[in-house]
């Protein structure tokens, strides 16, 4: 069964960001996170009988940073190649490596930290220049990309709550109170930014067989993770899940026409990276 859940996962997770580039892509951010995650929140509707005021209430914590998490996600996939985003989206192995350690007294060993400096040294590639230097200086130029790694600070911070709430409640819902958490929160900070409800209705409208797509992608990507968790751990899962930037590249090679590139290499660095981190 975990072989199965982790399969779910990647080929989902590969991809939720196709689709949540072709949300995002002018649509205003706010609108455009609104969709993607209200939509997962609906795909959820068989199991929203389970949902109670228990349940809501640990996922508070984890809706809130996701909330935000989420919303430079989808301004990325927005503002930057989904062959950029994609790996970078699995930085969070490293921010989770050393939170870990911090918040879950995890033994932080040379091994991962080998993994996190082949990471670090495999983002160049993205933005490949004259130099490393200059690499990451076109890295860090693009506002997509500096987002993208903020919201894998952000999810990592996240996962470590998931863990923590997620031992003592079940999976699916917890997992749907998190997207009812997170939809709710991004409608609000829309409203207050000043999007007005004609930019919520022109999504709708324009853009719902992506919603639909790109909803059950996101949702059940996230159920399936947790539900690996179950079977093969966070050791294993999370760096399996990583596989799925290879899905994605596919995808925007051969349906969105990006050059992908050293990009591969990039991802390939990344992944290897990500074993060691948490193999290690």
């Amino acid at each position: 069964m975990g072989t199965l859940w982790m399969s779910l996962r990647i080929l989902l997770l590969g991809y939720e960001r196709i689709a949540g580039s072709k949300i995002s892509k002018g649509s205003p951010t706010f609108v455009a996170a609104w969709g993607f995650f209200f939509f997962s929140f609906l795909t959820f509707l068989p199991f929203f009988k389970f949902l109670t005021l228990t349940s809501l209430l640990p996922s508070l914590v984890s809706g809130t940073i996701y909330s935000i998490s989420f919303t430079l996600y989808t301004y990325a996939l927005g503002h930057e190649d989904t062959s950029v985003i994609a790996p970078l989206y699995n930085l969070n192995a490293i921010f989770l490596v050393f939170l870990s350690s911090i918040f879950l007294s995890e033994k932080l060993s040379v091994w991962k930290i080998l993994g996190a400096i082949m990471m670090v040294y495999g983002v160049s590639y993205l933005k490949k220049g004259e130099s490393l230097r200059i690499s990451y200086l076109n890295l860090f130029k693009s506002k997509g990309a500096v987002s993208m790694i903020v919201a894998s600070l952000l999810m990592a911070i996240g996962r470590i709550v998931d863990r923590k709430f997620t031992m003592a409640s079940d999976p699916l819902t917890y997992s749907v109170a998190v997207y009812l958490v997170i939809s709710a929160y991004i409608l609000i900070y829309g409203l207050l930014y000043g999007n007005r409800p004609g930019d919520y209705i022109t999504l709708l409208r324009t853009k719902w067989p992506h919603l639909i797509v790109g909803g059950i992608c996101n949702a059940y990507s996230y159920y399936a993770l947790l539900k690996a968790f179950n079977y093969l751990g966070v050791s294993v899962a999370e760096p399996l899940s990583m596989l799925s930037v290879f899905v994605t590249m596919l995808f925007a090679r051969f349906l969105i026409k990006e050059q992908i590139g050293l990009r591969l290499l990039a991802a390939i660095f990344l992944v290897t990276g990500a074993f060691l981190v948490y193999l290690a």
